[in-house]
Protein backbone atom coordinates (compact mmCIF):
# COMPACT_ATOMS: atom_id res chain seq x y z
CA UNK A 1 0.00 0.00 0.00
CA UNK A 2 1.19 3.04 -1.04
CA UNK A 3 1.32 6.47 1.46
CA UNK A 4 1.06 9.87 0.83
CA UNK A 5 4.19 11.70 1.11
CA UNK A 6 4.82 12.74 4.46
CA UNK A 7 1.27 11.16 6.05
CA UNK A 8 2.70 9.87 8.58
CA UNK A 9 5.12 13.06 9.60
CA UNK A 10 8.91 13.32 9.66
CA UNK A 11 11.98 12.89 11.75
CA UNK A 12 14.50 16.28 11.51
CA UNK A 13 17.85 15.37 13.01
CA UNK A 14 20.03 18.43 14.35
CA UNK A 15 23.51 18.80 15.21
CA UNK A 16 24.52 21.23 17.90
CA UNK A 17 27.29 23.86 16.87
CA UNK A 18 28.51 23.87 20.56
CA UNK A 19 28.87 20.05 23.17
CA UNK A 20 26.78 21.01 25.72
CA UNK A 21 27.67 19.49 29.40
CA UNK A 22 24.60 18.65 31.37
CA UNK A 23 24.01 17.97 34.53
CA UNK A 24 20.95 15.74 33.67
CA UNK A 25 18.91 15.87 30.21
CA UNK A 26 14.67 14.44 30.15
CA UNK A 27 13.43 13.90 26.39
CA UNK A 28 9.90 14.29 26.08
CA UNK A 29 7.62 13.05 23.68
CA UNK A 30 8.36 14.44 19.95
CA UNK A 31 11.65 16.16 20.87
CA UNK A 32 14.58 13.07 22.11
CA UNK A 33 18.19 14.23 22.78
CA UNK A 34 21.46 12.87 20.81
CA UNK A 35 23.90 12.93 23.77
CA UNK A 36 27.45 11.36 24.63
CA UNK A 37 29.14 10.07 27.66
CA UNK A 38 32.69 11.24 28.39
CA UNK A 39 35.53 9.17 30.31
CA UNK A 40 33.63 10.59 33.74
CA UNK A 41 30.18 9.63 32.84
CA UNK A 42 28.82 12.81 32.48
CA UNK A 43 26.11 13.85 29.88
CA UNK A 44 27.00 15.43 26.91
CA UNK A 45 24.21 16.92 24.53
CA UNK A 46 25.76 16.84 20.88
CA UNK A 47 22.17 17.42 18.91
CA UNK A 48 18.49 16.26 19.09
CA UNK A 49 15.34 14.92 17.19
CA UNK A 50 12.67 16.77 16.57
CA UNK A 51 9.24 14.93 15.22
CA UNK A 52 7.50 16.85 12.28
CA UNK A 53 3.76 16.61 12.11
CA UNK A 54 2.46 15.55 8.19
CA UNK A 55 3.27 17.24 5.84
CA UNK A 56 4.89 17.79 2.19
CA UNK A 57 8.74 17.92 1.82
CA UNK A 58 8.94 21.71 1.38
CA UNK A 59 6.55 22.38 4.74
CA UNK A 60 8.77 19.70 6.81
CA UNK A 61 11.76 21.49 6.10
CA UNK A 62 10.18 25.16 6.98
CA UNK A 63 8.71 23.68 10.13
CA UNK A 64 12.20 22.04 10.90
CA UNK A 65 14.35 24.77 10.50
CA UNK A 66 11.70 27.06 12.76
CA UNK A 67 11.41 24.84 15.70
CA UNK A 68 15.05 24.01 15.37
CA UNK A 69 15.72 27.48 16.06
CA UNK A 70 13.41 27.56 18.36
CA UNK A 71 15.55 25.26 20.65
CA UNK A 72 18.90 27.13 20.12
CA UNK A 73 18.04 30.38 21.09
CA UNK A 74 16.33 28.37 24.29
CA UNK A 75 19.42 26.41 24.67
CA UNK A 76 21.33 29.59 24.42
CA UNK A 77 19.82 31.49 26.52
CA UNK A 78 19.73 28.95 29.36
CA UNK A 79 23.33 28.55 28.69
CA UNK A 80 24.95 32.14 28.14
CA UNK A 81 26.33 30.21 24.70
CA UNK A 82 25.88 31.28 21.19
CA UNK A 83 23.90 28.31 20.41
CA UNK A 84 22.79 27.40 16.49
CA UNK A 85 20.88 24.31 15.65
CA UNK A 86 22.52 22.97 12.06
CA UNK A 87 19.59 20.65 10.44
CA UNK A 88 21.95 17.26 9.54
CA UNK A 89 19.09 15.50 7.51
CA UNK A 90 15.62 15.24 7.44
CA UNK A 91 13.68 11.40 7.32
CA UNK A 92 10.16 10.84 6.46
CA UNK A 93 8.72 8.06 8.57
CA UNK A 94 6.82 5.11 6.50
CA UNK A 95 4.89 2.06 7.92
CA UNK A 96 7.82 -0.57 6.57
CA UNK A 97 11.32 1.50 7.38
CA UNK A 98 11.50 3.64 4.46
CA UNK A 99 12.97 6.71 4.44
CA UNK A 100 13.90 9.92 2.71
CA UNK A 101 16.91 12.18 3.72
CA UNK A 102 18.26 15.56 3.15
CA UNK A 103 21.56 16.27 3.60
CA UNK A 104 22.30 20.03 5.36
CA UNK A 105 25.07 21.75 6.86
CA UNK A 106 26.91 20.92 10.52
CA UNK A 107 29.79 21.83 12.64
CA UNK A 108 30.93 22.07 16.48
CA UNK A 109 33.45 23.55 18.54
CA UNK A 110 34.07 23.49 22.09
CA UNK A 111 32.94 25.76 24.72
CA UNK A 112 32.49 26.65 28.67
CA UNK A 113 29.51 26.99 30.18
CA UNK A 114 27.90 26.33 33.56
CA UNK A 115 25.64 22.75 32.97
CA UNK A 116 22.23 22.15 33.95
CA UNK A 117 19.71 19.67 34.62
CA UNK A 118 18.10 20.25 30.83
CA UNK A 119 13.85 19.70 30.44
CA UNK A 120 12.76 18.73 27.28
CA UNK A 121 9.45 19.70 28.50
CA UNK A 122 10.51 23.07 28.41
CA UNK A 123 11.00 22.87 24.71
CA UNK A 124 8.75 21.40 23.59
CA UNK A 125 6.50 24.19 25.68
CA UNK A 126 8.08 27.07 23.48
CA UNK A 127 7.48 24.80 20.64
CA UNK A 128 3.90 25.59 20.28
CA UNK A 129 4.67 29.19 22.76
CA UNK A 130 2.61 31.86 19.97
CA UNK A 131 3.93 34.76 21.95
CA UNK A 132 5.71 37.17 19.61
CA UNK A 133 7.58 39.27 22.39
CA UNK A 134 8.68 35.74 23.92
CA UNK A 135 10.16 34.29 20.75
CA UNK A 136 11.83 38.00 19.85
CA UNK A 137 13.27 38.61 22.94
CA UNK A 138 15.15 34.65 22.88
CA UNK A 139 16.33 35.22 19.48
CA UNK A 140 17.74 38.75 19.96
CA UNK A 141 19.25 37.39 22.74
CA UNK A 142 20.97 34.29 21.04
CA UNK A 143 22.08 36.52 18.05
CA UNK A 144 23.93 38.64 20.97
CA UNK A 145 25.72 36.04 22.24
CA UNK A 146 26.70 34.92 18.63
CA UNK A 147 27.96 38.15 17.66
CA UNK A 148 30.73 37.71 20.61
CA UNK A 149 33.54 39.38 18.49
CA UNK A 150 31.17 42.11 17.46
CA UNK A 151 30.53 44.48 19.93
CA UNK A 152 28.26 46.82 17.62
CA UNK A 153 25.88 44.38 16.17
CA UNK A 154 26.16 42.40 19.92
CA UNK A 155 24.80 46.02 21.29
CA UNK A 156 22.22 46.25 19.00
CA UNK A 157 20.83 42.96 19.46
CA UNK A 158 20.93 43.34 23.19
CA UNK A 159 18.86 46.75 23.10
CA UNK A 160 16.42 45.09 21.13
CA UNK A 161 15.59 42.55 24.14
CA UNK A 162 15.69 45.37 26.71
CA UNK A 163 13.08 47.64 23.81
CA UNK A 164 10.63 45.04 23.45
CA UNK A 165 10.37 44.46 27.50
CA UNK A 166 9.97 48.16 28.43
CA UNK A 167 9.03 50.19 25.19
CA UNK A 168 10.94 52.11 23.12
CA UNK A 169 9.87 55.63 24.90
CA UNK A 170 10.80 54.14 28.65
CA UNK A 171 13.08 56.33 30.46
CA UNK A 172 15.16 53.10 31.71
CA UNK A 173 16.70 53.30 28.14
CA UNK A 174 17.90 56.68 28.30
CA UNK A 175 21.33 55.23 29.75
CA UNK A 176 21.81 53.10 26.68
CA UNK A 177 19.72 54.40 23.85
CA UNK A 178 22.10 57.27 22.35
CA UNK A 179 24.78 54.45 21.51
CA UNK A 180 22.14 52.11 19.86
CA UNK A 181 20.83 55.50 17.66
CA UNK A 182 24.08 56.98 16.70
CA UNK A 183 25.03 53.46 15.82
CA UNK A 184 21.79 53.14 13.20
CA UNK A 185 22.21 56.79 12.15
CA UNK A 186 25.37 58.37 10.86
CA UNK A 187 23.45 61.54 11.71
CA UNK A 188 21.78 62.28 14.77
CA UNK A 189 19.12 64.44 15.06
CA UNK A 190 18.45 64.27 18.76
CA UNK A 191 20.04 67.53 20.36
CA UNK A 192 20.11 65.78 23.62
CA UNK A 193 21.80 62.68 22.16
CA UNK A 194 24.64 64.36 19.87
CA UNK A 195 25.26 67.05 22.97
CA UNK A 196 25.83 63.49 25.39
CA UNK A 197 27.95 62.16 22.27
CA UNK A 198 29.69 64.42 22.05
CA UNK A 199 30.79 65.21 25.89
CA UNK A 200 31.61 61.28 25.50
CA UNK A 201 34.01 60.74 22.63
CA UNK A 202 34.21 64.20 21.17
CA UNK A 203 32.28 63.91 18.26
CA UNK A 204 28.54 63.54 17.19
CA UNK A 205 29.08 59.90 15.75
CA UNK A 206 30.42 57.12 16.29
CA UNK A 207 33.34 55.77 13.87
CA UNK A 208 33.79 52.01 14.69
CA UNK A 209 37.47 52.36 13.75
CA UNK A 210 37.65 55.51 16.80
CA UNK A 211 39.31 53.99 19.99
CA UNK A 212 37.00 56.25 22.33
CA UNK A 213 34.02 54.97 20.10
CA UNK A 214 35.03 51.38 20.75
CA UNK A 215 35.79 51.62 24.58
CA UNK A 216 31.95 53.73 24.84
CA UNK A 217 30.36 50.49 23.36
CA UNK A 218 32.39 48.59 24.95
CA UNK A 219 32.07 50.00 28.39
CA UNK A 220 28.29 50.11 27.58
CA UNK A 221 27.84 46.82 26.32
CA UNK A 222 28.71 44.51 29.69
CA UNK A 223 25.58 46.21 31.90
CA UNK A 224 23.44 45.78 28.64
CA UNK A 225 24.40 42.48 28.40
CA UNK A 226 23.51 41.65 32.02
CA UNK A 227 20.30 43.78 31.77
CA UNK A 228 19.08 41.60 28.37
CA UNK A 229 20.36 38.63 30.74
CA UNK A 230 17.93 39.57 33.92
CA UNK A 231 15.25 39.80 31.39
CA UNK A 232 15.73 36.49 29.36
CA UNK A 233 15.92 34.71 33.03
CA UNK A 234 12.21 35.73 33.85
CA UNK A 235 11.21 34.46 30.48
CA UNK A 236 12.84 31.13 31.18
CA UNK A 237 11.35 31.46 33.95
CA UNK A 238 7.54 32.20 31.84
CA UNK A 239 8.19 28.55 30.07
CA UNK A 240 9.04 27.01 32.75
CA UNK A 241 6.00 27.60 35.13
CA UNK A 242 4.07 26.92 32.00
CA UNK A 243 5.64 23.75 31.57
CA UNK A 244 4.88 22.88 35.18
CA UNK A 245 0.96 23.64 34.17
CA UNK A 246 0.78 21.66 31.04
Amino acid sequence: MTTTEGSLGWNANFKLSWDILENSIKDVDGIISEIRTNELGSKILTGFTLHIPPSNAEEALIIAVEKGNRVADYLGSIHCLPVQAYLSNITEIKPKGEVKAGIARLMASANIHQPVDLDFANIKNLLTCDDSKILRQLAHYNFGLRYSHDPINQFREFYLVLEDEYGKRDPYLKKYSYIRHALNHPELSNEEFKIKLLGEIGSYHIDPSSPEAQKLVEDNLQSLKQDANRIILKVLDVIRTKSSKA
